[in-house]
């Protein structure tokens, strides 16, 4: 829904603007409290939602892609740059919006857009919810946007009635905070083994195409291991470093080993065993969470371009799955160029057991203090 939503309102810029457009990628997320800010530079629009769906939907632009837009539609005028979005945002949603009505076989009513200086994403609905984001690039020309839609409370729950009993969104939030409750600790076992002082920059939970992992890894070279987990949640958990940063970190943990810019079989090695390290932890979590136990298989060394790396484990999941959550961190030095990434793929079934056995456990919790009042 959200990318054929997103084609339409590509579809409406490039007959208003004449410039052909296509949808570069669509994700969904789950949005928490603690959203940051990853748009810094842009200006966009907001409209509310009404009648078949609630909710609030964003346009945002980088400051370059206002410019050109300015440059196509009103050339010269260097004050139309609001009147110019506001009128682009009430073009796009009209077609955002009817590829939503028209999957939903309802109608929806949308308001006039309200020009944002600054992220307009940060106006979105501040109750933990999905959020579906597509970025929409022209072809011959430097303009790019994001489109945003955040139903309102409940309306998740109603998207997905037809398609039985769904998880919560509660529960995808406790799995967001729980990747980042790990991510947190696995930038202190970075720390205490190497020194190196290191914040978790972003994470996220998002909902994509098993086709499309390997290629938001993209051509990127990384070092690290890829471990498997051998029962619920299952998938995969990958902890990468870019090739920079994973020489930092082997000259950190094997100083003046490396020669000529290699990796020597030591540093990979050493490598290897911090991975280890790391995803342990990292799961080791996750169990004491959800009160089971996690085995896992030994890590398996990577370095290699990320799509390549992640391409057999897509292959393993596509067998029984069409889409993956991914969770993933970022993790980053405070004092110098340093990035690991830290990606989790779990089985989508196993995971769903997992998720609704939080729910089952909720209930019990809340019978339990009813019968305690």
């Amino acid at each position: 829904m959200a990318h054929e939503g997103a084609e339409r309102a590509a579809a409406h810029l490039s007959a208003m603007a004449e410039i052909e457009t296509f949808v570069d990628v669509t994700r969904t997320y789950v949005r928490s409290d603690t959203e940051t800010n990853e748009g810094g530079g842009c200006v966009g629009v907001v409209i509310e939602l009404d009648g078949g769906l609630c909710g609030r939907t964003a346009f945002t632009f980088p400051a370059k892609s206002v410019e050109r837009m300015r440059d196509a539609l009103a050339p010269g005028m260097e004050d139309m740059d609001e009147s110019i979005l506001r009128e682009l945002g009430n073009v796009m949603a009209g077609g955002f919006v009817d590829g939503w009505a028209d999957y939903l076989g309802t109608t929806i009513d949308i308001s006039p857009p309200t020009y944002v200086d600054g992220d307009p994403t940060l106006l979105l609905d501040d109750d933990e919810t999905f959020v579906f984001a597509s970025s929409i690039c022209a072809v011959d020309e430097s303009i790019s946007f994001r489109v945003h839609l955040s139903p309102g409370v409940g309306e998740y729950d109603t998207l997905l009635a037809a398609e039985g009993e769904p998880v919560s969104v509660e529960n995808l939030s406790h799995f967001d905070e729980m990747t980042r409750s790990g991510a947190t600790t696995v930038a202190e076992n970075i720390t205490a083994m190497t020194g190196i002082e290191t914040t978790v920059d972003i994470t996220h939970v998002s909902f994509v195409p098993v086709q499309e992992v390997p290629e938001s890894l993209g051509d990127r070279t990384y070092v690290g291991v890829v471990i498997q987990l051998e029962n619920a949640p299952g998938g995969f958990v990958l902890m990468l470093f870019d090739e920079s940063s994973a020489h930092g970190v082997a000259s950190a943990l094997v100083p003046g080993d490396g020669e000529d810019g290699e990796l020597s079989e030591a540093e990979q090695n050493a490598i290897q065993e911090l991975g280890n390290i790391m995803a342990s932890s990292f799961i080791d979590g996750w169990a004491n969470a959800l009160e089971t136990t996690i085995d896992i298989s030994p890590p398996t060394f990577a370095y290699d371009m990320g799509s390549a790396i992640a391409d057999p484990l897509v292959a393993h999941l596509g067998q029984n799955q069409e889409f993956a959550f991914v969770s993933d961190a970022t993790i980053r030095a405070a004092d110098q160029p340093f990035d690991c990434s830290l990606y989790v793929l779990p089985d989508e079934s196993e995971l769903q057991d997992v998720l609704m056995s939080l729910d089952s456990d909720a209930t019990a919790e809340r019978k339990t203090s009813a019968g305690r009042l």
